[in-house]
């Protein structure tokens, strides 16, 4: 295994309606790469930054990343199911913007990624315990 050839930096954006605590977020490559950022806690419209997510782009390295968002708010503890990605791509490395995970509950319990060029991608959110 190498090093990956393109970093993204990963900004969490809270859209919950309240302070959120234990905001972990897991990002993979495949099986080959993997990345993690914990925030002790974000209030509502707080956006914590400070994590890059690593993947391979290029001839013959198209691969998926996997995102994986746990957090606990309002008694619970909330997360998405564990095979949910969204595809990240040079231009994407390229731009030098973040990759924006929204986490969102009007509307819906929803994980929102929004890389700075691909297309965007959404998931349910559900309370695991």
């Amino acid at each position: 295994m190498s090093d990956p050839n393109s970093w993204s930096p990963i900004q969490v954006k809270n859209e919950w309606g309240g302070t959120i605590t234990n905001v972990q977020v897991h990002h993979r490559y495949d099986d080959d790469h993997y990345d993690k950022h914990t925030w002790p806690s974000l209030t509502n419209n707080e956006t914590g930054s400070g994590m890059q997510a690593g993947y391979w782009t290029g001839f013959g390295r198209t691969g998926k990343d996997y995102w994986q968002v746990t957090f606990d708010a309002d008694g619970g503890v909330y997360t998405n199911k564990n095979n949910f990605y969204c595809y990240l791509t040079s231009d994407d490395s390229d731009s030098g913007g973040a990759v924006i995970l929204t986490i969102q509950s009007v509307g819906g319990l929803n994980l929102h990624v929004a890389p700075p060029k691909s297309g965007s991608c959404n998931v349910s959110l559900d309370k695991v315990g």
